[in-house]
Formats: C-alpha cells, structure tokens, sequence
C-alpha cells in the first residue's frame, strides 16, 4: 500500500519524487565536492565517492536483509551498500567470483578493483543466516580496503594473536593455508574479516575496532555457529555411523568365519556317525544323534544372527548413504565445485 492509496498516478510517492530530486542535484553537489577533496587527500575522496555511490544505489531487499541479519551499524551499512552489493544465482555468481582452488566453495567476494561485493544466493533452509555471515565478511573486506597503512598496521598484531590462539583448529590451519594460495599476501585483511564475524572471545581492542561495523557482533558470531553446527552435526554422525559399521562388519566376519568352520566339523561328524558300526547300544546311537543335532541348532542360531548382523550392516550403510546425500546437498548450498581437470 503506497503513502496515497487510489491516487498513485496522480501523486507520485513522496520518495519517489525525491530521488528523482536526488538524481539532478546530487552530480552537480559531488562535482564540487570533489574538486574540494584534492586538499582532503585520498581517503576522504573515497569516502565521497563512496557517498556518491550510497545515495545512487538501490539495494534489493536481500541486500537489505542481510545488512539487518548481521547487525550492521550505520557505518557498516554505509561500506556495504558503497560496494553495491549483488546477491547472485550461481551461474551468475561463478563469472564474477571464479575461484580455480580444488575442492573451493565460494559465496562471496570483495572486488578491489571495483569496489564491489558479490554473494552467492544460499537457498537451503537449513543455512539460514549464512548469507548474513559471508555479507558481514566481504563488508569487512570493504572497511580493510579503505583503511590507511597506520591503521592496519596497529590491527595487525590484534588479529595475529588472535589467529595464534586458533593454531590447534584444523579448520581455520586449513582454510588459511587456502587463502595463502588463493590470494597471496591478503593473510591481514581475512584475518580480520574471519575473526570479525566468526571468532567468539577477540579481547577489547579488537572488540572496540569491530563495534565500529556491528551493533552485535556476537549475534552475527551465532549465525556462523548455527551453520556450521550443520555440517558438524551430519560429519560427526556419519563418522559415528561409520566407526559402528567397521566393528559390526569385524563382527560379522569372526561370526561367519566361525561358523563355517563349525559347519565344516560338524559335516565331518555327521559322515563318522553314519559311518560307525561298532554302536553298543540304540541309547548310544540316540545320545549321538541329539548331541550333533544339538551342534547343528547352535550353528544355524549363529547363522541367524550373522544375517540379522548383516541386515543392521546393510540398514546403517543405508542411513550413512543417506548422511552422505544430505552433505552433497549442503555442499551444494555452499558452492562447492568438482575439481578442475589438470591443466
């Protein structure tokens, strides 16, 4: 319901009118503007410019979504709509963040070059709020890149220790040794763009720099968590389902291995029995006869439970096939690609 409901033709909304206000006063005011910031410098250039590109750009309601979802201040805000930030399917996405990394799945990137942030449009309910956390993050990429030489240089030892106290977390060891490759010499600016929106306990100083960009940092800590809970979840249950399969199939195989043994002597008894002549007695013969047909009972038991055995082998390997579709499509939600050919 537009501000004049039944006249929407007539009165045009107010903010539509506006901006298209905007629209021809705003070239004019910047062109001033910018002639003036020669004596500012670079920075407050920039920041012109990015003001220029704030009031110009319409964000979609996605982008809006995610500036509201990862607690964004007015000045994250700011850095984020400045890098006009586009949520893409991911045909789309893959020609803007293309990524040759084997086995890499990007959903989002901060182009210098442009100054732009791009993100993959996750759809898969069970990551809700990722979008929030990978938005946050390439924000971040926008602030660094604005930053001048002293003001990384004072966040940098911050963020190294902050880093040193995550050296025993295969994860992160491996997803820097990833950026080491993929972007060379860029180990400070995600540094701070991962500790910024995924590392719960930073101290003050790192606290007091990120406050800048979010209202609550925290919450946007917790949106990471509850993603990766996901997956950490399906991992942790297929490793579990898995561990269970390798001792039931040992199982299975002592079992088997014993009962066919047992087979074979019982055969051996049963051609002797038949065999035998030298019988004393019809009660000798009978006590024989229940004592083999005794073996024969145990041993088709133990075969009974090897094949339950090997019915709850084949249940769990259904349930593990399944964990494992479940985590092929969560992949997909993550962009994960098939490995490149060698070149």
């Amino acid at each position: 319901m537009t501000l004049f409901e039944g006249v929407d033709e007539a009165y045009p909304a107010p903010t539509r009118r506006r901006r298209g206000l905007l629209s021809r006063v705003i070239p004019t005011v910047i062109a001033l503007l910018l002639v003036a910031a020669g004596a500012w410098g670079l920075v407050s250039f920039q920041r012109l410019v990015d003001q220029y590109t704030v009031w110009t750009f319409t964000p979609s309601a996605a982008a809006e979504s995610i500036a509201d979802g990862s607690r964004m201040t007015a000045e994250g805000r700011f850095l984020f709509f400045a890098s006009k930030p586009a949520v893409e399917p991911a045909a789309l996405f893959d020609s803007s963040c293309a990524s040759e990394q084997e086995g890499s799945g990007i959903l989002g990137c901060y182009l210098p070059t442009g100054r732009t942030i791009h993100l993959f449009d996750v759809t898969d309910d069970r990551l809700a709020g990722l979008e929030d956390v990978v938005g946050a993050h390439e924000m971040l990429h926008a602030a660094w890149d604005r930053m001048n030489t002293l003001d990384r240089q004072q966040l940098i030892p911050e963020l190294e220790a902050a880093a040193s106290r995550l050296a025993g977390n295969a994860d992160f060891t491996s997803r820097m040794a990833y950026y080491a490759k993929a972007e060379p010499g860029e180990r400070d600016n995600e540094l701070h763009s991962i500790i910024g929106t995924e590392v719960a306990s930073i101290g003050p100083a790192l606290e007091a720099h990120y406050a800048q960009y979010f209202t609550d940092r925290a919450a946007v800590v917790t949106l990471h968590e509850k993603s990766d809970a996901v997956f950490t979840d399906l991992q942790a249950r297929s490793a579990a389902l898995s561990t269970a399969m390798a001792a039931l199939k040992a199982e299975i195989d002592t079992e088997y291995a014993a009962y066919s043994s047992g087979y074979e002597g019982l055969n051996a008894d049963v051609l002797a029995f038949n065999a035998r002549t030298d019988w004393t007695s019809n009660a000798e013969v009978g006590r024989a006869r229940r004592a083999l047909e005794a073996r024969r009972a145990a041993l088709d038991a133990q075969y009974a439970d090897v094949v339950a055995k090997h019915n709850e082998y084949n249940a769990d390997h259904a349930a593990l096939t399944a964990l494992t579709d479940q985590t092929n499509e969560l992949y997909k939600g993550l962009n994960l690609q098939p490995a490149l050919p060698s070149k």
